[in-house]
């Protein structure tokens, strides 16, 4: 009895065999592959620069004044604070935990630095120094009612958001702290090196820090574990309370970061401010996750986020269309995003 044969591929016309054909037909497949792969990778870099060609040349009522200077330097400058903080919620995110209190932490930040070089007069550094500390003990706090009382994150830091919120106004009676901000640190928000907003260095140092803490260290490569199979990873003996724990004390000092760049930029601890970049930092974290590195939270890929964002919604400010389309923008782009984030996730997950 003959042993069974697999299907063969198509065979090239002219009969020119089972071989050539096979060959053709793998090519056409690879390519195929190849073809998916790159648009995955790089569609975020697309989109963008489809919108700033869109709003810079192509739509008359923007492109006047959408591709001068000046526009991209207020671009830059406004999406610093927002920046640092999606860049931080990642951390958790990677291990599978949400960290919704992320811009009510940056507003408390800014609120008691401000208030600590108006009525404490404390130097720059020590200011600087205690909004990211109390960020970070923000974080601690978090981190230790997810690990140890074993409370969701989504519920965890939602709480949190709102004690945050009552604290920030019992202090400041809802008034904000605008008096004794450092002229220095003002100038460094509103000033430029080299043609570039000075705050935006500190979004690339803080964009370095973090693609080197998740891509090139035992800590990354453990996050990345938890967050995949967390089973797998307690089998293995990684010490997964520690890992989690760890990841909201990184978001929550990012937090506090964003917050002292928020006194620099705005020249105020706002009690108001802070929970506003909340959903948008999470649009940008799961928007972030269908491209470069599909499926996976990653800090390139946020950026991109963040700055298509920025560039689609100034566009249609410049447009003039009404306030509530920047919502309605964003609350459909995190939909979508985590929609698709989700499907690329498994599909990474089936294949592995």
């Amino acid at each position: 009895m003959s042993a069974e044969r697999e299907p063969a591929a198509p065979e090239l016309a002219g009969g020119a065999g089972p071989e050539p054909a096979t060959g053709a037909w793998i090519r056409a497949r690879l390519g195929a592959s190849a073809t998916a792969q790159w648009v995955e990778r790089y569609s975020l870099l697309v989109l963008l620069v489809v919108t700033l060609a869109f709003f810079g040349f192509f739509w008359s009522q923007t492109a006047a004044t959408f591709m001068q200077v000046a526009n991209f330097q207020n671009i830059l400058r406004s999406q610093t604070v927002l920046a640092v903080l999606a860049l931080g919620v990642i951390v958790p995110l990677v291990c599978g935990q949400f960290d919704l209190s992320i811009g009510n932490v940056a507003g408390m930040a800014s609120v008691f630095a401000a208030a600590a070089f108006a009525r404490w007069h404390v130097s720059l550094p020590v200011g600087i120094a205690l909004g990211v500390g109390l960020g970070a003990l923000a974080g601690v706090v978090n981190g230790a009612v997810v690990t140890r009382l074993g409370v969701s994150s989504f519920i965890a830091t939602l709480g949190s958001a709102a004690v945050i919120t009552g604290l920030v106004n019992w202090y400041t009676g809802g008034i904000s702290i605008i008096q004794g901000i450092p002229a220095q640190l003002t100038a460094f928000g509103g000033g430029n090196w080299l043609g570039i907003p000075s705050p935006f260095y500190v979004v690339v140092l803080a964009a370095l820090l973090v693609y080197y803490l998740l891509e090139h260290t035992p800590y990354g490569r453990n996050l990345h574990a938890v967050g995949s199979n967390p089973e797998s990873a307690r089998l293995v003996g990684l010490a997964i309370p520690r890992i989690v724990f760890l990841s909201f004390v990184v978001s929550g000092a990012a937090a506090g970061l964003g917050g002292v760049l928020l006194v620099a930029d705005s020249g105020a601890g706002n009690p108001s401010v802070g929970s506003v970049f909340t959903l948008t930092a999470l649009t940008a974290a799961f928007l972030g996750a269908t491209s470069v590195k599909p499926g996976r939270f990653n800090v390139v890929g946020t950026l991109l986020a963040i700055f298509f964002l920025a560039a689609a919604i100034t566009g249609l400010t410049f447009a003039g269309v009404q306030d509530y389309i920047n919502d309605l923008f964003t609350g459909f782009a995190l939909v979508l995003a985590v929609g698709i984030s989700v499907l690329l996730r498994r599909r990474r997950v089936g294949a592995a």
